[in-house]
């Protein structure tokens, strides 16, 4: 018999990171990292955090919390770091680690 773990792991593998069901495969770059990994974009995760702010009028905040498995970027990486979606980017505001699934919190401002 499995243990959780186990079970986990292989949900994670074959249902939430399997790009024909929820995760996207996209272009990652941050800390020397550079590969095509799946990611899953959390909207419900995102709409909290859109929810205010105090932006100087013109510039426009864009928060995005995405989910990748610590195993597909091979190390986790910090707050404040610079962080690309394709030729996106972004600042790290924030890494929880959850049974090797990074939720990662991004934000950038434009104008």
């Amino acid at each position: 018999m499995k243990n959780f773990k186990e079970m986990l792991d292989k949900d994670l593998d074959t249902t939430f990171f399997n790009t024909e069901e929820f995760a996207q495969l996209k272009r990652i770059r941050c800390d020397g990292i550079d590969k095509n990994i799946p990611v899953i974009f959390d909207s419900e995760e995102t709409k909290d955090r859109n929810g205010g702010g105090d932006h100087a009028e013109g510039i426009y905040g864009k928060f995005v919390v995405i989910r990748v498995r610590l195993k597909d970027l091979g190390k986790e990486p910090r707050q404040g770091m610079r962080f690309w979606i394709g030729s996106d980017l972004f600042k790290i505001t924030n890494v929880l680690n959850e049974y090797n699934e990074l939720i990662i919190d991004l934000e950038r401002y434009d104008e």
